[in-house]
């Protein structure tokens, strides 16, 4: 995970010296859920941008049990005729790994996918700008599942672990309300 990031931040710096806009944004709707982020986005072309975000939570106030971090790059493309502006579609990767415990079974792993993203940028001001997604793709999971209450001799926490179970599923891969400013 660290190589993809870091390869990714360097083909943004090498980007960055054509660039025209750049922007720092958060989804607001994933901070709503306490999943805190960040994200950055620059225009690569005439109707297209390339963006990365990076989340994490641990322990939201909703779910207790719980613990993920993850990086998202995208790419996108404007049909408005300029990058950052109306109707858009894009192609975005996720990596996420996470400890989750949900009812008495725990899911800890590691999940990759890619998906497509279909929204909307709304101009507020000349820096700021707000936009609407939501995207489905597919997604690869490798995680240890441990299930509380099954005895077995061979854990100390008297669950049954199943490890390495690998599976794939077609869920939603980017949802949200993103908040934006334009640096330039």
């Amino acid at each position: 995970m660290k190589r993809l990031f870091i390869a990714f931040l360097s083909v943004l710096a090498v980007i960055t010296a054509h660039s025209q806009a750049i922007s720092v944004n958060t989804d607001v709707a994933m901070l709503a859920l306490q999943t805190y982020n960040i994200g950055a986005e620059m225009t690569i072309g005439n109707r297209s941008t390339l963006g990365l975000s990076v989340f994490t939570n641990n322990k939201p106030y909703w779910h207790t049990d719980m613990k993920m971090i993850g990086v998202q790059p995208e790419y996108r493309y404007y049909f408005g005729g300029r990058p950052m502006y109306h109707h858009f579609i894009g192609v975005n990767v996720l990596a996420v790994d996470y400890d989750v415990k949900w009812k008495n079974t725990r899911y800890d792993g590691f999940a990759v996918g890619a998906g497509l993203t279909f929204g909307y940028v709304v101009s507020l001001s000349d820096h700021w700008t707000i936009d609407a997604h939501a995207g489905v793709g597919m997604v690869v999971f490798h995680q240890t599942k441990t299930t509380d209450g099954l005895p077995n001799l061979q854990t100390t926490s008297g669950g049954k672990t199943q490890d390495g179970y690998t599976g794939y599923e077609i869920l939603p891969t980017k949802v949200g309300i993103t908040l934006s400013y334009i640096l330039r």
